[in-house]
């Protein structure tokens, strides 16, 4: 294992640096105090992205697309809660 990599990290460095950008994004999108509405998009966003890839694919297992969209993101979520993906740092005011 090289230096400064994280063993608990189950996600190559290439898709962290992806998911980076769009925190950037949205951190950017946020400021002014539009926080809870960068949530709401980002959830938003997300919903559409995913179902109109899904539907450009496969319009056939709807239920099964929707339970493992909601399992996966539920997955992202508590990972990130307890910290395995790395330290989740709020920001100071």
């Amino acid at each position: 294992m090289e230096p400064g990599q994280n063993p608990f990290m189950p996600y190559p460095p290439e898709f962290l640096q992806l998911v980076d950008k769009f925190i950037h994004l949205a951190n950017e999108l946020a400021e002014g105090g539009m926080d809870g509405e960068v949530i709401a998009a980002i959830l938003f966003a997300a919903g559409r992205y995913n179902a109109f890839n899904f539907l450009s694919r496969n319009d056939e297992y709807r239920n099964t697309a929707v339970e493992c969209y909601v399992s996966e993101y539920r997955k992202a979520l508590v990972s990130n809660l307890q910290g395995v993906v790395g330290q989740v740092v709020k920001q100071q005011d």
